[in-house]
């Protein structure tokens, strides 16, 4: 008996560790795919939930590199590479943050460099949605975090994005399902740059963190 329970328990250790591996690998994969690409677009539902309230709203951000401009709702973010400028129009109000203090923006290639250490990852389920195969990987924190867990949703074609599916221990979710998306098109430079003298000339509270 003895026998068959260690056997049991050195299957679980090693298909667990089998698993998280390929998941591991699949990651690097979407990283690899998405920091390599000069540009891309996607359009995108985003869905926020908290003490039961729910924010759903529709986006898009244009990406180079490493730098990106996202809007949000009311909200639209421009980060330079090495600022980050959040636009907040309906409060007429500019917060500029340095890169390492930025958190509080979600992009693939932010998504994915966060998670790359510091997280369990294992398979989850695989499902197909509109003839595309997802495959959706686990992301446990290692270490004391708000967060319980995170789900990405990954197309098993072409290595993108599908969706991204955040769970906190007080019960908050976040939900982003990519609705469009395009790589390697037309963007002009002068997209990611900030003009602080135009949103002064608004009226627009400029904070430097």
């Amino acid at each position: 008996m003895k026998k068959l329970i260690y056997t049991f328990i050195f299957l679980l250790i090693g298909i667990g560790t089998t698993n998280a591996q390929s998941a591991k690998q699949l990651l690097d994969q979407v990283y690899a795919k998405y920091t390599n690409l000069d540009t891309y677009y996607i359009k995108f539902d985003f869905n926020h939930t908290v003490n039961g309230k729910s924010t759903k709203q529709s986006g898009e951000v244009f990406s180079m590199k490493q730098k990106f401009n996202l809007n949000v709702g009311d909200i639209n973010q421009i980060f330079t590479g090495t600022k980050l400028y959040t636009v907040a129009k309906d409060d007429k109000e500019v917060t500029i943050s340095d890169a390492s203090n930025s958190e509080d923006f979600l992009t693939p290639t932010k998504v994915l460099n966060t998670y790359r250490s510091g997280f369990n990852y294992a398979f989850s389920d695989k499902k197909t949605v509109g003839g595309k195969t997802i495959q959706y990987i686990k992301l446990t924190p290692t270490s004391t975090s708000t967060m319980k867990y995170c789900v990405l949703g990954v197309n098993t074609a072409n290595n993108q994005i599908y969706d991204y599916n955040e769970y906190g221990k007080n019960g908050e979710t976040t939900s982003i399902v990519v609705k469009d998306y395009v790589q390697n098109l037309l963007i002009h430079k002068s997209y990611f740059n900030f003009d602080q003298k135009k949103y002064k000339s608004q009226g627009y509270i400029i904070t430097q963190l």
